[in-house]
C-alpha cells in the first residue's frame, strides 16, 4: 500500500518538475515574492484583503506543495488544556464539551485562532510522549501561577491522517522527530531526496522556501495578521475530507508535537477518557511548569464525574 502512495506521490512530483522546470529561477522568484508579501502583511507593512491573502497561499499551496499523509496510532493519546476562570467554584468543569472543541451550538462563539478562523471550531491538543507532555499543555494555554488548568485526556480509535507542516526542514537538518517512526521518516525523506533529484535547482529551493515559510509562521507568536494568515492556510491544508487534521510543533515548547484536528474527526475518531484539575504553584518558563493535581474525573458521556 505505502509502495503505491509513494510511486502515486512521485508520479505528481515528475509531472511537477515537466511543468516548472523550464522556468525555474521564475518559480524561485514568484514563490520568494509570495512570501514577501505575506511577511510584510504580518509585519503590519501593508494591507492585504482576506481574499487575497487565500488566493496567495492557495498558490503556494497548490503549486509548491507536496503534501503527505501521516496515520497515527490508533492508541495516540491527547492532552487539551483549558483554563478555569471562576475563582468561586470548584475548579472542574462539569461537561466534556467545555473542555472538547467549542461545540456548534454553544453560546461562545470560536475566536480566530492559529488553524481555525473566526467563528470555526477546532480541537487542539498536545500529542501525549510522557508527564512532560503535561508541561506543554499548560504552555499551550499560557498557563501563569495560581491559575486552575482543566486537562481532558483522550485517546484515538480509530487512524487519524494528519499532513505534517514543516516536516521538509527535519529531513533537511537531518534531525528525525522523536514522535514519528523510522519508516514514516523514510518515506519522507525518500520523498525529498527524489525531488532534489528530478527538480531544476532553483524548483527544489522554491519547495523548501514554501515548506520553511509554513513552518515558521506556525512557530511565531501570536498575533490577529499571524493568525489571519495561519487560519487560513489551515483550511487550504484541510479542505475535503482527506485527512482529519495538522500537526506541528509547539511554540512554546521546543520539538514537542501539537495537533489540531477537525471536530467532525474528534467526534468519530477519537474518545475522550479521563480529566485532572491542576493549580499551577510555579511557571519557570520555557514550558516548564510545577503544577499541583487537585481533582481527578472520569469521562461518562457528556458528564464528568469528579473526585
Amino acid at each position: 500500500m505505502m509502495v503505491d502512495i509513494e510511486e502515486n506521490i512521485k508520479k505528481l512530483i515528475k509531472d511537477k518538475a515537466n511543468e516548472m522546470n523550464a522556468d525555474a529561477l521564475y518559480c524561485c522568484n514568484s514563490v520568494s515574492l509570495i512570501i514577501k508579501q505575506l511577511n510584510n502583511y504580518i509585519d503590519g507593512r501593508i494591507s492585504l484583503s482576506e481574499e487575497r491573502i487565500s488566493y496567495l497561499l492557495d498558490h503556494l499551496v497548490g503549486y509548491y506543495t507536496i503534501t503527505l499523509d501521516i496515520p497515527l496510532d490508533y492508541d495516540l493519546k491527547i492532552l487539551r488544556a483549558v483554563k478555569f476562570d471562576n475563582i468561586e467554584k470548584k475548579p472542574c468543569f462539569s461537561k466534556v464539551s467545555r473542555l472538547s472543541y467549542i461545540p456548534q451550538n454553544s453560546e461562545i462563539i470560536p475566536p480566530i485562532g492559529r488553524l481555525n478562523k473566526h467563528g470555526k471550531s477546532m480541537f487542539y491538543g498536545c500529542v501525549y510522549i510522557n508527564d512532560n507532555s503535561y508541561n506543554v499543555a499548560f504552555s499551550e494555554v499560557d498557563a501563569l501561577k495560581n491559575e486552575r488548568i482543566n486537562i481532558l485526556k483522550s485517546e484515538a480509535t480509530a487512524e487519524i491522517k494528519v499532513n505534517y507542516i514543516g516536516i521538509y526542514g527535519y529531513i533537511k537538518r537531518e534531525s528525525k522527530p522523536y514522535f514519528i517512526s523510522k519508516g514514516v521518516y523514510s518515506y519522507f525523506k525518500s520523498i525529498c531526496e527524489y525531488e532534489e533529484q528530478i527538480f531544476d535547482k532553483h524548483v527544489f529551493v522554491a519547495f523548501q522556501l514554501c515548506d520553511a515559510f509554513f513552518f515558521d509562521i506556525l512557530r511565531r507568536k501570536k498575533s490577529d495578521r499571524l493568525y489571519s494568515v495561519t487560519s487560513i492556510l489551515a483550511s487550504h491544508f484541510l479542505e475535503g475530507d482527506r485527512v482529519d487534521g495538522l500537526i506541528y510543533t509547539s511554540v512554546k515548547a521546543e520539538g514537542s508535537p501539537v495537533i489540531a484536528i477537525k471536530p467532525e474527526s474528534v467526534d468519530s475518531k477519537v474518545s475522550h477518557k479521563k480529566t485532572i484539575s491542576f493549580e499551577i504553584q510555579e511557571n519557570y518558563g520555557y514550558a516548564m511548569y510545577k503544577a499541583n493535581p487537585l481533582y481527578q474525573g472520569v469521562v461518562n458521556g457528556e458528564i464528568i464525574n469528579w473526585s
